[in-house]
């Protein structure tokens, strides 16, 4: 049974900066994005525009071209989005309906961007991960503390001797941006330095898991959501990262029983979008994951619905 998400267009970023507190504030200024290198951000009440205003980045565009174009909800800016492609039989440019997700906290937005079939898109991460960042923020250097191991963590290693809630959150706020920036081995370590220093807070086991399950970690992301879910089993994207993270361990009991109860909580796409690729392609065939998918699009119509979600 083909599955409603195989969709051209856009794949919603469901945990982007989940550390981010969102609050009121908009972008503006002078952005960075690997494809199209330095943008000028205009925002004219909700309308924001981004505008090239160098050498193009990866797609080589000229200076002055709309790049980004849409209007802010909240923090989630519905538009579309213009960018270059590669691939036979494919359009050198292309312009794509994007959702992307505002930090307040630290200024970037992110979005998931999916070509179309056959198509590929330069300087886009994993999945198709995009980033602006603000082109003057600059990272904050801390010293490596040699946290996270290759080949996978545990959880049991980590303890708490001496409660920081301060430390705990300069940790907890710089994994937000890496995580964001697609450095999945730096927030890691950052997410767990944090948990090193405060263990009660569920953002950070979150974060833990995300950039883990992005590290192809699947059996030690399963565990920090697994913490996650434990200190808010409210959250209904920690139950949907378990799915996909089930999905990855080939486990399809608990990962339709993780999708189910994300559902339930209200996890919410809108129709004809794209979320992860491995959970679609373990579970498509599934009559009930093409239920549980009608059921999160009602939840995204429904105006007492809950949107897609992207921190606390």
């Amino acid at each position: 049974m083909a599955s409603v998400f195989r969709t051209i267009g856009l794949a919603v970023l469901v945990a982007v900066a989940p550390g981010a507190a969102w609050a009121e504030g908009r972008p503006s200024g002078s952005y960075q994005a690997d494809l199209w290198g330095r943008v000028e951000l205009s925002l004219v009440r909700e309308r924001l525009v981004a505008y090239t205003a160098g050498e193009g980045g990866a797609c080589g565009f000229e200076p002055r071209r709309p790049v980004l174009e849409g209007e802010f909800q909240g923090n989630v800016l519905v538009g579309e989005l213009t960018l270059c492609l590669t691939g036979n039989a494919c359009p050198a440019v292309d312009r794509l309906p994007v959702l992307a997700f505002y930090a307040p906290s630290d200024g970037t937005l992110t979005a998931y961007v999916r070509p179309r079939q056959g198509c590929q898109a330069p300087e886009l991460g994993p999945g198709g991960l995009l980033v602006l960042q603000p082109a003057l923020a600059e990272e904050a250097e801390a010293p490596a503390v040699g946290v996270v191991r290759e080949g996978g963590s545990s959880l049991a290693r980590l303890r708490t001797e001496k409660r920081d809630p301060v430390a705990a959150k300069e940790s907890l706020e710089k994994g937000t941006r890496l995580l964001g920036a697609k450095d999945w081995s730096g927030s890691a370590t950052e997410f767990e330095r944090s948990i090193t220093q405060d263990d009660r807070n569920w953002v950070a086991f979150f974060g833990l898991g995300t950039a883990q399950l992005m590290r192809g970690q699947a059996r030690d992301a399963v565990e920090a959501l697994d913490r996650a879910r434990v200190l808010n089993t409210r959250e209904p994207s920690i139950h949907y990262h378990l799915a996909c993270a089930h999905s990855r361990l080939g486990d399809k009991r608990k990962a339709m029983d993780s999708l189910r109860q994300a559902v339930k909580l209200g996890f919410a796409i809108p129709e004809g979008s794209f979320q992860d690729v491995e959970l679609d392609r373990f579970l498509g065939s599934e009559p009930e994951y093409l239920g549980l998918t009608n059921q999160a699009i009602q939840n995204y119509k429904s105006p007492a619905g809950r949107r897609p979600h992207t921190g606390p």
